[in-house]
């Protein structure tokens, strides 16, 4: 029993040790590829889903992102993003990403995520200038490997 609780209390302290202190972030620390989710969930004739992949570099934000069509199946946008990112000391941060929409309007989106003690991935929220709102959440991928099966 004894050796049961010490290989317990052992891995328990390991775990802690493996996670090191939690730092404060810099902006720097928002630099890099990230493939981001979102899920507008508010309005039944605007609904969708949608995937990102952007770059921030010195808080520029810019990228791709393909939403899927929404509840009414019309195709929905496909194309480029541009925007701005702020980190802040606690880790979380400020987006906003905008997009023209071919024949349509100009779309700005605020973005308010936390980012994990890691700085790897963030999970938040995201509302646009015509009222949608949603979740968000993202991480960082690199976009120099290639999107092969793993083994």
């Amino acid at each position: 029993m004894k050796k049961i609780l010490f290989v317990a209390s052992s891995l328990l302290i390991v775990g802690q040790v493996q996670a090191g202190p939690i730092t404060p972030c810099t902006q720097a620390n928002l630099n890099g590829s990230y493939v981001m989710y979102q899920a507008a969930v508010n309005n039944p004739n605007l609904n969708h889903t949608g995937r990102c992949e952007m770059n921030i570099n010195n808080g520029v934000v810019s990228g791709t992102c393909a939403f899927d069509p929404n509840v009414s199946g019309n195709p929905n946008f496909n194309g480029p993003i541009y925007g701005t990112a702020t980190m802040n000391t606690n880790c979380s941060a400020d987006m906003t990403i905008s997009f023209d929409v071919p024949s349509g309007p100009h779309i700005d989106s605020f973005f308010d995520v936390q980012f994990t003690p890691n700085k790897e991935g963030f999970i938040g929220k995201f509302n646009n200038i015509f009222g949608v709102y949603g979740s968000t959440s993202g991480t960082r991928f690199s976009s120099t490997l290639p999107s092969t099966p793993a083994n």
